[in-house]
């Protein structure tokens, strides 16, 4: 079918489609930046999410090449493509499970800032993440201070050693941490 002999309800399948498509595009890109240090909670947890986005433009996707192409065999072949995409990613969400917050403590003399614990158990090991929160409800900005991947070989600790001042302890030494005013930690502690 030549581009302009589509009919109304495939020209408006189209333009529905592709505003979604730019939509999600956005959102992830807005999650994207959210996930930044110091970026705001709120819209990391919301919109940092690109295995949802991803399935969720899946369909969007299928129905854009849909009006886009005339010839049905074509049509089929993008269809069944995009289908076992689809597929893929299923098992994706039933075994990827997303980091769980296994523990918070609030700062002495601070009820703005918190340490966050995350973990996300793997095959034999567990990732850890330690972050600094700071604010609350939808200005809340989050600063990662520690890592400790799947190889490492030990849990980090994290303790308030006063309103600004964190320390790691991992495996025997510690690590202390300054935080400025707006929570921006002086340093950071990555384990592989």
């Amino acid at each position: 079918m030549v581009i302009s002999q589509r009919t109304d309800g495939e020209r408006r399948a189209l333009r529905a489609a592709l505003g979604a498509l730019a939509l999600l595009t956005l959102l992830g890109a807005v999650g994207d930046y959210s996930g930044r240090p110091g970026g705001l909670l709120v819209l990391r947890e919301w919109f940092d999410r690109p295995l949802l986005l991803f399935t969720a433009a899946l369909p969007l996707l299928l129905a854009v090449l849909y009006c886009v192409t005339w010839r049905a065999w074509i049509r089929v072949v993008l269809g069944v493509g995009v289908m076992l995409t689809a597929a893929a990613t299923v098992p994706l969400w039933i075994f990827l499970d997303a980091p769980q917050v296994t523990g918070t403590q609030k700062a002495p003399d601070r009820s703005d800032r918190r340490i966050v614990r995350q973990e996300q158990a793997g095959m034999l090991d567990t990732a850890q993440w330690i972050f600094v929160d700071q604010g609350a409800g939808l200005t809340t900005r989050r600063w990662q201070i520690a890592y400790a991947g799947f190889r490492a070989d030990d849990s980090i600790d994290a303790a308030w050693d006063g309103p600004d001042r964190i320390r790691l302890t991992y495996g025997g030494w510690t690590k202390v941490i300054d935080l400025a005013a707006d929570g921006r930690p002086s340093g950071s502690l990555t384990l592989a």
